[in-house]
């Protein structure tokens, strides 16, 4: 903002420069140029009236009276051409002044904004030189205060992670003790409960013994039973085979006793009085 405010008085400098230097140098032109206008238009006064010093008398070549009318005549037409030669001369010579200050004034012009351009061009090199410096100035703390920031968040993370640790920490020790009073109590209580178990393990002793004395016994009587059920299978077996035997004599003899229905009663009788022996028997 500070260069812009410089570049632009800088403009308004240089666009006030030419009006005023060609003031300056036309007042300087005009001076002499008054000074040769007052000179002949002396000598002309002079001419005419005859007030000059060392004119008192003119040179007469016709031998004429000055106050005779054709000399009069003759003076004013050399008054008149001298008037138009003192207005022409004039003229060139303002014109040639006019041409010299407008080029004084250009070349004053082209020189002072040439001056002024290297002095903004410097200024403005002299700004870049200063805004890059000011810049990296910027960026080196722009990273510095990213730098900074990161470590306060590295902080603040530890921080927070040291609080939680903390934290832990203490409910740990909190659990430690209440787990140490529970183990304490636990211990008593296993004491006490060894003891009982001591006293227990006496009489499941005895009664392991007991147990042990009614477990032989059963064993025996166990084998007891197995010897007499292997007896009765066996019994099983030959009652079994004794059955089918019959079974199958029953059998036969029905077939018998059907084919020999048709024989006589007697038969029939004594088929009979075998059925009836058979069921006796089994």
């Amino acid at each position: 903002m500070r260069i812009d405010t410089q570049i632009m008085w800088l403009i308004i400098v240089l666009s006030s420069l030419p009006a005023s230097a060609t003031g300056n140098h036309y007042r300087t032109r005009r001076k002499p140029m008054q000074t040769e206008d007052s000179d002949l238009m002396r000598s002309f006064a002079g001419g005419l009236g005859g007030g000059g010093p060392g004119d008192g008398t003119v040179c007469d070549m016709s031998g004429e009276d000055s106050n005779s009318p054709a000399k009069k005549t003759r003076n004013h037409t050399n008054a008149k051409q001298r008037s138009s030669g003192i207005a022409v001369q004039a003229a060139n010579e303002a014109k040639k002044a006019n041409d010299d200050m407008k080029n004084a004034v250009k070349e004053a012009a082209d020189k002072i904004k040439g001056e002024y351009a290297d002095k903004a061009n410097a200024a403005a090199k002299a700004a870049e030189a200063v805004l890059f410096g000011k810049s990296q100035v910027l960026e080196q703390l722009e990273a510095e205060v990213r730098e900074a920031e990161m470590v306060v968040q590295e902080e603040n993370q530890e921080l927070i992670t040291a609080e939680s640790n903390a934290q832990l920490a203490a409910k740990t020790h909190q659990l430690v003790q209440q787990e140490l009073k529970t183990l304490s109590i636990s211990l008593k209580l296993a004491k006490d409960i060894k003891d009982a178990s001591d006293q227990v393990y006496t009489v499941w002793q005895q009664s392991l013994a007991d147990k042990t004395a009614l477990l032989e016994a059963a064993q025996r009587r166990v084998n007891v039973l197995m010897r007499q059920l292997s007896e009765a299978r066996l019994d099983y077996d030959k009652t079994k085979k004794a059955a089918l035997s019959a079974a199958k004599a029953a059998q036969e003899a029905k077939q018998r006793i059907d084919q020999s229905e048709c024989e006589g009663g007697s038969r029939g009788r004594r088929g009979r009085r075998a059925w009836l022996e058979y069921k006796e028997h089994h």
